[in-house]
């Protein structure tokens, strides 16, 4: 390799940490149109909360044409169009979509998730330590017709009725969140799910693998500890069974409107209420 060529291969891994980062968040985005919308806004303010550090590239993935691209452009996103199915191709439409911002990190949210803008923060200073990749252990979940909100400590023998599911995926960090490095993108080819496969669901799991098989492992920590705040929000159309909530050994929070107003902006949760009330 010349020296010109060596030059030009350490600024394209080196840039990313150097002065003013970028970070890429992903999602994909499929019908549920008014919980999709409440999403994006979520992630465009994030995006608006960093913006005196972090420039926050936004790229959503859709499948229903026109539709799907208006919701997401009309937000600040970067949208490609690809087939809902398999996801982990549609998936990894968007993951590759990112490489071309040269990010110091991509971080994975899904379209019915809400975090706070602390995640992408605290998640950069945690890969600066020497991390490949950091996720959440832990999680809120809010069932959307009924305005319950409440914690699932994660995967351990404890937090679920299927015991030997639960044991089996102890120390398991959840799929809302996740933040990849630079580096570790690369090793991936910027594809965080097997290329091979076709795959409807397990994800989460597919993506640790291929992670796991580089050598590397996702570092978990607790949203506390992390210094965040995220939900999983359930009951809007399809995005939930009758068994998604029950199975899970969630602590049940007294007042969940008083715990979204403290950790996100009044016209968001608003916006949530308002959301529930009209599919009751």
């Amino acid at each position: 390799m010349c020296r010109e060529q060596e030059i030009l291969k350490s600024t394209r891994i080196e840039h990313p940490i150097m002065g003013r980062k970028t970070v890429a968040l992903i999602t994909a985005v499929w019908k549920r149109h008014e919980l999709t919308a409440l999403v994006l806004n979520r992630f465009r303010n994030i995006r608006d909360e960093i913006a005196d550090t972090i420039d926050l590239e936004l790229i959503a993935v859709g499948s229903e044409g026109l539709t799907s691209r208006k919701l997401c452009e009309s937000r600040g996103f970067n949208y490609i169009e690809h087939d809902n199915m398999p996801l982990n191709h549609k998936f990894n439409a968007a993951s590759r979509l990112a490489r071309k911002f040269e990010p110091a990190a991509v971080i994975l949210m899904g379209s019915d998730d809400w975090i706070t803008s602390n995640a992408v923060t605290n998640s950069l200073e945690m890969l600066k330590k020497g991390h490949a990749a950091v996720g959440l252990l832990d999680l809120y979940f809010m069932d959307l017709a009924t305005l319950r909100l409440g914690r699932w400590p994660g995967y351990g023998f404890f937090n679920n009725k299927n015991r030997i599911w639960a044991w089996r995926n102890r120390g398991k960090t959840v799929g809302v969140g996740r933040c990849f490095s630079y580096e570790l993108m690369e090793e991936l080819d910027w594809e965080l799910w097997d290329p091979k496969a076709a795959l409807s669901k397990w994800l989460d799991t597919n993506c640790d693998e291929r992670i796991k098989a580089l050598g590397h492992r996702i570092k978990g920590l607790k949203m506390a500890d992390l210094g965040t705040f995220a939900v999983d929000i359930k009951g809007s159309d399809e995005n939930v069974t009758p068994q998604t909530l029950s199975n899970l050994r969630i602590k049940w929070v007294k007042n969940a409107k008083s715990e979204l107003y403290q950790h996100f902006p009044k016209e968001e949760v608003d916006s949530l209420i308002e959301l529930s009330q009209s599919i009751n």
